[in-house]
This record gives structure tokens, C-alpha cells and sequence, in this order.
């Protein structure tokens, strides 16, 4: 038979040995079922597929898919053929008997014989190897973990490819000796055969003690065995993480404590086998292959609890493990004599910080998905990634936790350690200057505040913990960058700029436009970079301000060596295109005030440093507008200049045609000249006010008109007030601010029309606080026109012009109204027409005095002032 053909000699010959053959049937039985019945739904091909082929039955089928009756019987048949069928009938009866009873039954019969043979015959039990009793390491080796067909190092050498799919990774795996398993066999069984002769004994007293029998046996098997490393590894496969931990441990155990024993855990037999020198090192290998599997599928909980609505069990399950792995660890360092280079500690909550921070770098978007240019979207998105995470680890993941994990703080760290090294990446790239003003706007303000800002509003955490995106050395290079660029552009760019807008003044002269569009050109490349520089900070603006306006100032004096070149080229070379001349000459002035403007807002960043800058950067605008203003006002007086030769003669008290032509050609010019922009405007209006005045001033002060009766002096005052009047409602049609101008006429009117010394006196002193810059020969001239000619009082009014020259009141008036000091005095008509109006004025008072005397003086004094 092939079972018995393994048994020692002593048991294969004899009388005995057929006697007692026929006690162990039911042994046998029992041992094929329990062999058919240890088969789970956890085993995987391994050593113990060679034990089945080689009992495999005659008709193809496994031992799992027959019954073990029908091979007790076969196997019984083919001994009693052997034996010479002697005993064939009693076989069959004792097959036929144990058919009807159950297996539960059967093994309680075998559990009382081997109490029964203890009690009888002691340690006389022959044993399967020639002893008298079994030996401790023999216990041992019945009471150990199961193989369930080999390691996990020679099963992931069958099935690499499955294995790879689900946890293990792959290695060098070397599988058991089939030895150790064969013996371990074989030795059971000859036990099972040694003691089964006890149930001859039990026989009587089966049916009084079958109950009692039954109930001890199943006391018995009761007791867990320790699972397989298959079985443990189905158990992580199906995620029941923290069983597999517990059993894990268990196997963690086993191997600490066979390494500190000094044999290893073995008999002395098991040391001499091969098989059994390398078991220890398989099974430390186990438990780290069965601790990666495990950390894969905690981790792979971590990940996807995150995207989930709810956690769900696993993550409690993770919970559970890390705990337990935690107190294994410090179970491990209060442990005496823990190696340090032992598998101890674990530390799987540092590397489930470690997983939080893998997931939160895969979920983010990768760097290579910001293009050139475009980054400020690609920061939107992870901005709106990390937002999003984070509120759903505050709902799903954060209440699984304990407290003492800090859960949500250990997600937020990882989410930033992950934008953090993003941004390095980014940073240490090549950027467009929109680029980097993203980033820099990303680092100080966006993040901060839509970020940070908004998840603080619902969970609050611990800021100071968290370090800066991006080194200072690396910010401050970016900074560099935006200034260096913005230097390029005012430098370059700019430059290229005004050449093409030179060559245009030239081309299209012959063109009316009163706008061009240079101005706005350069504001809006520098106003890009001192927009986004002050949006994000104010250091940051300041020093982008100050950098654009040293290269505003450089580019504005180009503009003005331009702008006279222009104007020097043309001035002599109008001809036929006087109006485009006009218009080029305006349309330059109204480049001035958005550039101004422009200034004053770079120096509003910093007034300290921007200072110089300004000033020379105003200094070349006010060149600009004041030569233009110059070329429009000397156009418009080569068309008015011969009218102001006709002002104040005696043909022009009473004809004022002249002044009418004067005001039409003003008029006339204004309506190009209105298309100049404020405030450049203000300074044209206010520059042709003053000087039509100056100019009428200049007409009477030639003193071509004297005086020499009183109707005359208040003809000529009448005259020179209402011009002054026309004069002023004209500029104020205008629109001009210089209002001041408006009271020169009207004084000296009332100088020439008062007959009192103390009220031209007072006029006088009026007219030379209003005007500082009138001088004595100007009220000379004036009462010369007016025809006084005695000294004493010519000499009472010049006085009060003296004194109100040296007195301090004077020194302190603003001398930047300046009228009367470009009006000269011309005095050589002057002597003859005083010298006769003298003579005049000094015979009418002769004849005066030979009159009789009237009591109506008036009268008198207008006739004499119409014979004069």
C-alpha cells in the first residue's frame, strides 16, 4: 500500500503489525479528510501540489474530488490482495460500520483511544521512530505556523506577473526544501498509526462516553493556528488592513524571537537539514515583502479618501494601523537590547505624512502644463486644485483622524510643500516678464490671500509652520528680472519708437492732425510694468517706478532734440504747408500732458528718489510745449503785427476798423490753436493774451497822440477803455486764465482822464503794484500824453513810482507777471510834441487870463477845451 511502504521496518513484518492495521482504518480515514478539509479558498500552488500528484487515484481525479471512504476501501482492497485476502471480510464489515458514523463521531473515538492508551500503557507507546515518547521539538513542529505551500519569496517566483498586479513587488524568491515538508508528513502519520492501536481498548466504553469524548475533542481543536503568509497576504489583498497588521506582527514576532534564540527556533535535527538554515531568513524576508504590500494598499486608502463623498470603513482601518504600529515601535525601543539596525521602528505615521505628501504632489497639476506666457492660468488652476482638496480633506478625511495627528494641518503642509516646489521649478526656468509678474503677484498676494485666506475662514491652522513658497534669494532674482526688463524696454524698445515716429513728421506733413499717437504708445509698454509691479507690492512698484522714469527722462530729451530739429528744418521751409506745420507743431505740444502726467504718477511711488528723474524728465516737456507755444505765437503776430502800427493815432480815436481786423485774426488762428490740449493750451492763450497787450502797450507808449484839452484826453480814454474791454471779453472767449492783463488799459486810462495830482497819484500807485515791472519813463510817457508839463507835478507822480521801487513791499511781489518791461519807450517824436503842446498849453493860458470871469466856469472850460 502506498502509505505503509514509508513506515520503519519493524512495523512492515509480523503478526503485529496486521493486528494493529486494523486499528488504525480509522486513523487513516480521518487524516485523508482532514487533509481533504485543511484545503481553503486561501491556498495557492505550491510544495504541496507534488504530495497530490502523487496521490492522485487511477481515475484522473484529485483527492479533493474523492471521497476518502472510496479510497479507504481501494487502499484496504489492494492490501487484502496483498495479504492473500485473509482478513477481506473483516475490512469490509469495519468499512461498512464506519460509513454510518459521523467523522465528528470517529474522531472522538480517536480522541478517547489516545487518552485510554496514556492511561494504560504510558511512555510504552512505541513511537514511529523507534521511541518510547514523542519529543518536545516533535510538539513544536505539530503545534507551528502552516506553510500553505511555501513562501511568499517562491510563490511570487510562480506567479510574478499576478503578484505584480496586486501587491508584491518583485525579487529574487527562492523556494522551501520539500524535505521539511515530506518528513513533516510522514512522521504525523506513523504517530497517527502508533497510537491508533489504543482504539481496541476504547472499543467498550465507546457508546457510555461518546458525548463526553466528542465535546473534549472539539475543546481541543478549538485553538487558532497562526495563519500563512498567503493567507496574510490575502488579507491585505482584500484590505482588511488591520487584521493582516495583527497577524503581521505576529509573524514579526516569531522571527525576533528564533533570531535571539541560539539555535534559531530548531531541534538539532532540523539544523542538519538544508531546508531549515535558510528558513529564518525567508521568513524576516516575508514580513518585509508582507509590510510593503500593506503600506501599498494604506497609502492607496490615503489617496482615494480624499476623492471620495465619505471615507468609508478603510480609512478607520488605516487609523487602527497606524496606532498599532506606533505602539509596536515603542514596544520595540523599551525592549532591551533592541539592535539598531533592526526593522524597528516602522514609523508608519511618519510615512503616512510622507503618502498625504505624495498625493497632494500627484493631484496638483505637473509643471509642464504651464506653457510660455501663459502661467498666470496654469496658477489659477492650482490654485482652484489645492482650494478644493483641502476642503474636501476637511470634510471627509479630517474628522477619521485622532486630534493628536493634526490632520488637516499635516494636509495643508503637504499641499504647500508641493505648490512650493512647483514654484521652484517654475522659477528656475526661462520667463517671459508676464511670467514673472505672475509669479511674484502668485507669491505675495495670491496665495495669501485665496489660498491661505480662504481655507482659513472655515478650519483654522497654524501659519507659522509653514515656510516660504520660494527662497529670498530666488525672489529677489526674480525682482532683478522685472527691472532689468523694464530698463530693455526704455532703452530699446522706446527708442525705436521715436525714430519711426520722426520719419512720419516728415511724411505726412502735408497732413492736418492735431493728435498723434507717440504719447500713448510709450505710456501704455511702461504703464504695464508700473501697474503690475504696484499691484503687488509696494517695494516692488517703487523700485519699477523709479527704474521707468530714469528711462522715461532719457527718452523724453531725445523727444525734445527731436522736436527742435524738427522745428529748426522747417521754420524757413513753410511754404504751402503752413497749416500741416500748424497742426505737426500742435500735435507734438499734446504729447506733453499724458507724459506729465505719466511722470507725476512714477514720482507718486517714492518723491524722494524719483525727484531728480522728474525734474529733468519735466524739464525737457516744459522745451517742448514753450517752443511750440513760441512758433504758433510768433505765426499768429506775422499776421497782426501791421495792424498794432495803426493803434493810437489820431485817426484811430475815431475809426476802429483797426482793432477789428486784430481781433478777426486772433479769432481766425484759435480755431487750429483750440485743438491744443490743456494744459499746454492755457499757456498759448494765456501767451498771445499777454503779448496783443504787450503790443497795444508798445502802440501807446510811442506817445503819437498828445493831448491838449480835456475833450481829447477823455476821447482818448474813452477809446483805450473800450478796446481794453473788447480785448478782454476776446481772451476770456478764449478761455485764457491770464486775467491779470485785463487791468493795464483801464489804469492807464484813468491816468490820462484824472485832473488832480492825488488821484493820479493813487492811480499811479495802483498801476505800479499791479505791474512791478513799470518804470518811470513808462508814466512819462503817459502824462506826456496827457499833456502836463509843469515839473513840479510831473515830478509829485514820478516820485510815488520811485518810492514804490525801493520800498520792500515791492521786492516781495512776484516779478513773473511781466508786461511793461519788453513795452520800450520811444522819445524822439516825443520832445517836439511836448515842446509844442507846452506852447499851446501856455498861450490858452495867457489868453485865459485877459478874459472877464464867468460865474459858470464849466462852460468856459469846455469851450476852451473845444477851441483847443
Amino acid at each position: 500500500m502506498p502509505i505503509l511502504k514509508n513506515l520503519p521496518a519493524r512495523l512492515k513484518g509480523g503478526s503485529r503489525v496486521n493486528g494493529e492495521l486494523e486499528n488504525t482504518r480509522g486513523e487513516l480515514i480521518l487524516r485523508k479528510m482532514s487533509l481533504n478539509l485543511k484545503s481553503s479558498a486561501f491556498e495557492e500552488p505550491g510544495d504541496n501540489d507534488e504530495w497530490a500528484q502523487a496521490n492522485l487515484l487511477l481515475d484522473g481525479r484529485s483527492p479533493r474530488d474523492r471521497n476518502p471512504f472510496e479510497d479507504e476501501e481501494d487502499e484496504n482492497e489492494a492490501n487484502e490482495e496483498r495479504r492473500g485476502g485473509s482478513s477481506k471480510g473483516s475490512f469490509k464489515g469495519t468499512l461498512e460500520r464506519i460509513r454510518g458514523v459521523s467523522p465528528l463521531k470517529t474522531l472522538g473515538k480517536l480522541g478517547k483511544g489516545l487518552r485510554m492508551s496514556g492511561r494504560s500503557k504510558g511512555t510504552a507507546t512505541p513511537s514511529p521512530q523507534g521511541s518510547t515518547a514523542s519529543t518536545p521539538t516533535s510538539e513544536k513542529k505539530r503545534k507551528g505556523r502552516r506553510s500553505s505551500e511555501g513562501s511568499l519569496l517562491r510563490f511570487a517566483g510562480k506567479c510574478r506577473e499576478s503578484l505584480r498586479k496586486e501587491s508584491l513587488p518583485n525579487g529574487d524568491l527562492c523556494s522551501e526544501s520539500e524535505g521539511g515538508d515530506s518528513s513533516s508528513r510522514r512522521l504525523s502519520f506513523m504517530k497517527m498509526v502508533g497510537l491508533g492501536k489504543l482504539k481496541k481498548e476504547s472499543t467498550a466504553d465507546h457508546s457510555s462516553h461518546e458525548e463526553e469524548v466528542v465535546e473534549e475533542v472539539v475543546e481541543e481543536v478549538k485553538p487558532r493556528e497562526p495563519l500563512s503568509v498567503l493567507e496574510i497576504l490575502q488579507l491585505v489583498n482584500k484590505r482588511d488592513l488591520f487584521l493582516a497588521d495583527t497577524h503581521i506582527l505576529e509573524l514579526e514576532q516569531e522571527c525576533s524571537e528564533a533570531a535571539s534564540s541560539p539555535t534559531g527556533g530548531m531541534a538539532p535535527d532540523d539544523l542538519a537539514s538544508p531546508g531549515s538554515k535558510d528558513g529564518g531568513r525567508r521568513k524576516a524576508k516575508d514580513v518585509e515583502l508582507l509590510y510593503e504590500a500593506l503600506q501599498k494598499e494604506l497609502w492607496a486608502v490615503v489617496r482615494e479618501s480624499l476623492r471620495s463623498p465619505t471615507a468609508g470603513p478603510n480609512l478607520g482601518l488605516v487609523v487602527q494601523v497606524l496606532q498599532q504600529e506606533e505602539q509596536a515601535d515603542r514596544d520595540w525601543a523599551r525592549g532591551e537590547g533592541a539592535p539598531p539596525g533592526g526593522p524597528r521602528p516602522r514609523q508608519l505615521k511618519q510615512r503616512w505624512k510622507e503618502a498625504v505628501s505624495e498625493a497632494a504632489d500627484g493631484s496638483l497639476p505637473q509643471r509642464n502644463e504651464a506653457q510660455g506666457g501663459e502661467l498666470s492660468d496654469y496658477l489659477d488652476r492650482v490654485r482652484t486644485r489645492v482650494v478644493e482638496d483641502l476642503g474636501a480633506a476637511r470634510r471627509n478625511v479630517v474628522p477619521v483622524y485622532p486630534e493628536d495627528y493634526e490632520p488637516f494641518q499635516v494636509y495643508l503642509q503637504s499641499y504647500h510643500q508641493a505648490v512650493a516646489r512647483r514654484m521652484q521649478g517654475i522659477a528656475d526656468g526661462p520667463l517671459q516678464i508676464t511670467d514673472i509678474y505672475s509669479l511674484l503677484d502668485w507669491l505675495y498676494n495670491i496665495y495669501n490671500r485665496d489660498v491661505l485666506g480662504t481655507v482659513s475662514m472655515t478650519t483654522p491652522f497654524n501659519r507659522s509652520l509653514l515656510r516660504p513658497l520660494l527662497p529670498s534669494e530666488t525672489v529677489d532674482k526674480l525682482e532683478l528680472d522685472c527691472l532689468n526688463s523694464v530698463r530693455g524696454k526704455v532703452t530699446t524698445e522706446l527708442s525705436q519708437v521715436l525714430d519711426e515716429e520722426e520719419k512720419r513728421w516728415m511724411e505726412s506733413l502735408h497732413i492736418e492732425e492735431y493728435q498723434i499717437t507717440l504719447a500713448r504708445t510709450v505710456i501704455q509698454r511702461l504703464q504695464v510694468d508700473l501697474e503690475r509691479s504696484a499691484a503687488i507690492n509696494r517695494s516692488l512698484g517703487s523700485r519699477v517706478a523709479q527704474c521707468s522714469l530714469n528711462g522715461l527722462a532719457d527718452f523724453l530729451y531725445s523727444f525734445q532734440r527731436k522736436v527742435e530739429l524738427f522745428h529748426e528744418g522747417l521754420i524757413n521751409m513753410i511754404g504751402d504747408n503752413e497749416d500741416g506745420y500748424v497742426s505737426k507743431t500742435i500735435a507734438l505740444v499734446n504729447c506733453c500732458p499724458p507724459f506729465r502726467g505719466f511722470v507725476q504718477r512714477c514720482v507718486q511711488c517714492d518723491p524722494t528718489i524719483s525727484e531728480d528723474s522728474a525734474k529733468r524728465a519735466n524739464a525737457s516737456l516744459d522745451r517742448i510745449v514753450s517752443q511750440g507755444v513760441k512758433v504758433l505765437s510768433d505765426r499768429l503776430y506775422e499776421h497782426i503785427r501791421p495792424y498794432f502800427d495803426k493803434l493810437v493815432k489820431r485817426k484811430w480815436l475815431n475809426n476802429t476798423e483797426t482793432y477789428e481786423q486784430i481781433e478777426s485774426h486772433i479769432k481766425e488762428h484759435f480755431k487750429k490753436f483750440c485743438r491744443m490740449d490743456s494744459p499746454p493750451y492755457q499757456v498759448l492763450v494765456g501767451e498771445v493774451h499777454r503779448r496783443v497787450l504787450m503790443e497795444y502797450l508798445r502802440s501807446i507808449m510811442r506817445g503819437r497822440i498828445i493831448c491838449t484839452s480835456l475833450k481829447m484826453r477823455k476821447r482818448m480814454a474813452g477809446r483805450l477803455r473800450d478796446e481794453g474791454k473788447l480785448i478782454k471779453v476776446l481772451f476770456k472767449d478764449l478761455e485764457s486764465s491770464s486775467s491779470w492783463l485785463d487791468s493795464a488799459i483801464p489804469h492807464l486810462s484813468e491816468i490820462i482822464l484824472l485832473e488832480d495830482i492825488p488821484s493820479i497819484q493813487m492811480e499811479v500807485g495802483m498801476l505800479v503794484r499791479e505791474f512791478p515791472d513799470i518804470r518811470k519813463k513808462h508814466v512819462s510817457a503817459l502824462l506826456n500824453i496827457r499833456g502836463m508839463t509843469r515839473q513840479t507835478e510831473r515830478q509829485e507822480i514820478l516820485n510815488i513810482v520811485k518810492d514804490i521801487e525801493n520800498s520792500d513791499t515791492l521786492t516781495r511781489l512776484s516779478r513773473d507777471r511781466a508786461l511793461f518791461s519788453e513795452v520800450p519807450v520811444t522819445s524822439e517824436v516825443h520832445c517836439v510834441n511836448v515842446g509844442l503842446s507846452r506852447i499851446a498849453l501856455t498861450a490858452s493860458s495867457c489868453f485865459s487870463g485877459l478874459r472877464p470871469r464867468r460865474t459858470k466856469r464849466a462852460p468856459v472850460r469846455e469851450a476852451h477845451d473845444d477851441m483847443l
